[in-house]
């Protein structure tokens, strides 16, 4: 009778421990980062009434006899499955997807936690648990660089910091500059030559034409004048006549064209040309900037009298050079700013030829009073547009009251796209970035999915601070709660794994917090089983008493 009373307290005792149990883990179901924790029972001891028989020739085998003498909880584990993310939108509130922790400590001890409600103090130091334990990490060196690989310690973030000025040592290009920028100057004439209404060719005598009103005969003149691509000028006299230069418009073009007319021999030259439609044409054999000029005057010199039409010319292509240009703000080692302007000139002489000058602040760094040098050069280009390559440079110059400045000019990688390129498409916007910087001081931080701290400072220059650490252990479910939400590392955890965990093994969101992982219809449906199961163990408590009390009853 007895052993049935101890069997029924084990069952109360313990559903009461699983009660206690289900109890936190409802109390906890808005604690960020909260793993809630599940009760496993196992059977108690049990007593052995008889022993198991084997079977034998003349009968059968036979199961031993016990009763059992009550349960006990075989274990309380705390499960480390992933919380859902509540979207905070405070840069502090960090959580992790995975199964790392964060590192604390205190000075003398280190834990671990899931709860990444962080705070700042006064001195820029990243705290845990409402700011007992500091959060530990890597910190970075003035250039970024993270300063050990192997230890940890505390974050602290320095606002206020500055950013001392930077000179500028590079500044790099990337564009496109119009293969087809630069222009041939070009004068159309206003009519066209016909006869009986048809478009006239080179071979068409000139009295045949339409536009000649009156027949010229030997003596008559058609004198052409103008200017020539350097602004010279020129007048030449075509005198009509099989005796004279000619009596077609062939003959009238070749006079043109003469060494002392526009020289179309030269390769400076302009030539003049009929196109199908019968207007004569007038256009520089070389591109670029040209002051060419052309008119035509009848002058009746014959015996007879003759009168003609002729065009006037217009200009309907400005012949150019074509230009481009961009300017970017260096820095010298005071942080003053310096205003660097290039500018590109298609080499008309030569095909796929560029040059540049670079100007600074408008001119007001000289040559002659800041030792201006590096700023001129030239550009050349393979015949598929890539860089072939980029001379002239390094720009340096010095600057009042400041060190003197050396600046590299990058192009581009010869034989490839990555910086200035020349096509036959618009030019583009070609001064990409420059290297330096004025004095700025630390504003605000970010937090990327590796745990990088990168700080942003007032000069707009961004850099690494630092970089959470991450602890992983083999067993989770091994460490042991030390309060404010916080684990400390057990025999049975093993030894934390501490590392910059990223990609797929962990990734840290800023911004967000995990949420407690307990399920509240889980947790009631288990307080349900808890209650009937304490219920029925003191059902049997109650009835082993009426039992006894019978028993005792026997004498009377």
């Amino acid at each position: 009778m007895m052993p049935s009373l101890f069997s029924a307290v084990s069952g109360l005792s313990n559903h009461q421990t699983l009660m206690d149990v289900i109890g936190d883990n409802i109390a906890n179901v808005n604690t960020i980062g909260f793993k809630g924790s599940r009760v496993s029972f196992a059977t108690g001891f049990s007593q052995l009434l008889q022993p198991a028989d084997g079977p034998s020739e003349t009968r059968g085998g036979r199961n031993g006899i016990e009763v059992g003498l009550g349960m006990r909880i075989s274990s309380i584990d705390r499960v480390f499955e992933q919380g859902n993310f509540e979207n905070t939108g405070n840069r502090t509130d960090l959580a992790v997807q995975g199964d790392g922790f964060f590192i604390v400590g205190d000075g003398d001890n280190r834990y671990f936690t899931r709860s990444g409600n962080f705070q700042l103090d006064a001195d820029g130091a990243l705290l845990a648990a409402g700011g007992r334990y500091h959060v530990l990490g890597r910190l970075a060196d003035k250039n970024g660089q993270m300063i050990s690989s192997s230890t940890v310690e505390p974050i602290k973030l320095p606002f206020g910091e500055k950013d001392p000025a930077r000179a500028t040592t590079e500044i790099k290009y990337f564009c496109n500059l119009n293969a087809n920028a630069s222009t041939a100057r070009t004068y159309n004439a206003s009519i066209a030559f016909t006869t009986e209404s048809n478009s006239a060719t080179a071979e068409t005598e000139i009295n045949v034409l339409d536009q000649t009103t009156a027949p010229l005969d030997d003596g008559d003149v058609i004198r052409i004048s103008g200017q020539r691509r350097d602004g010279t000028a020129v007048s030449v006299a075509f005198t009509y006549g099989a005796a004279g230069d000619g009596t077609t418009l062939g003959d009238l073009m070749a006079r043109i064209n003469s060494v002392d007319g526009f020289d179309s021999t030269s390769d400076t030259g302009a030539t003049i040309s009929l196109d199908a439609s019968g207007k004569l044409t007038l256009r520089d054999k070389l591109r670029g900037t040209s002051q060419t000029t052309i008119s035509m005057n009848f002058e009746d010199g014959g015996s007879q009298a003759s009168a003609m039409v002729l065009p006037t010319f217009v200009n309907t292509e400005a012949g150019m050079s074509g230009t481009h240009w961009a300017s970017i703000y260096g820095y010298d080692s005071r942080g003053d700013q310096h205003k660097v302007e290039i500018t590109f000139t298609q080499d008309v002489t030569q095909a796929n030829v560029w040059t540049w000058e670079i100007v600074v602040d408008d001119g007001a760094i000289n040559e002659a009073s800041d030792n201006l040098m590096g700023n001129r050069g030239t550009v050349r280009f393979n015949t598929d547009g890539s860089l072939l390559a980029f001379e002239g440079g390094p720009l340096t110059f010095s600057p009042s009251e400041a060190q003197g400045v050396v600046i590299n000019l990058n192009g581009g990688t010869v034989g490839t796209f990555d910086g200035i390129t020349q096509f036959a498409s618009p030019s583009t916007t070609i001064a990409l970035n420059q290297d330096g910087h004025g004095m700025g001081v630390l504003q605000d931080f970010s937090v990327d999915g590796t745990g990088k701290i990168t700080g942003a400072y007032s000069n707009g220059v961004s850099r690494t601070l630092g970089q959470f650490a991450l602890a992983r252990f083999a067993n989770p479910s091994g460490l042991q709660l030390a309060g404010q939400n916080i684990y400390s590392d057990t025999v049975n955890s093993g030894d934390p794994m501490i590392g910059l965990e990223s990609g797929n093994v962990n990734q840290i969101y800023s911004g967000y917090l995990e949420l407690s992982t307990v399920d509240l219809a889980k947790q009631f449906t288990d307080m349900i089983i808890a209650q009937r199961g304490f219920q029925a163990s003191a059902r049997v408590i109650t009835v082993a008493d009426q039992l006894l009390n019978e028993v005792t009853q026997l004498k009377r």
